[in-house]
């Protein structure tokens, strides 16, 4: 009598930059103003070895982290149904490409809640990892900045003493 029920939905919690709320269109059969939310994947956002940064989905309920704060966004999916996430096919000169009926062509790629949280959470580790990476590279550098700067002023000073020691300087009695 064991059974274990999976869980029904996989929440995504995803800075709230990467999340539109409450955007309105007017549907085209009633004619009444309706609303969606849309959610663009960050970049280094990569799922079964293809990068999807800049993919797009539209999920039902966006909700303010209860974990992380006003800045995050946690979204609930089903986890037994696919996301379908689409991203605009661009031109080489950056514009997007229509068809024949004037609609812009998308690609599209399907994948389950869990392989979208994965990625996140993986394109986070490295986002955090480059980043501290960096402030060591920075801290080093400004050690190594520090130091030369300390050096160059210390070696101007002697050039400056030794240069006054070599002539006669004149002294004036106000400043002393």
């Amino acid at each position: 009598m064991s059974e274990t029920k999976e869980k029904k939905n996989t929440y995504i919690t995803i800075h709230k930059n990467f999340v539109r709320e409450g955007i309105e269109y007017t549907d085209k059969k009633t004619g009444e103003i309706k609303t969606f939310n849309s959610v663009t994947l960050p970049g280094d956002t990569i799922i079964d070895g293809k990068d999807v940064s800049g993919y797009q989905f539209s999920p039902r309920f966006v909700n303010e982290s209860k974990y992380r704060g006003e800045n995050f966004r946690d979204i609930p999916l089903l986890t037994d149904r696919e996301v379908w996430l689409q991203k605009s096919v661009m031109d080489a000169e950056g514009n997007r490409m229509t068809d024949e009926d004037g609609r812009a062509v998308k690609d599209t790629v399907k994948v389950m809640p869990a392989q979208i949280k994965t990625a996140l959470s993986e394109s986070y580790e490295r986002y955090k990892a480059a980043k501290e990476q960096s402030k060591d590279a920075q801290d080093k550098s400004a050690d190594t900045r520090d130091s030369q700067s300390l050096d160059d002023r210390a070696t101007a000073a002697r050039e400056g003493s030794a240069a006054m020691a070599e002539h006669e300087v004149p002294f004036d009695e106000k400043t002393r």
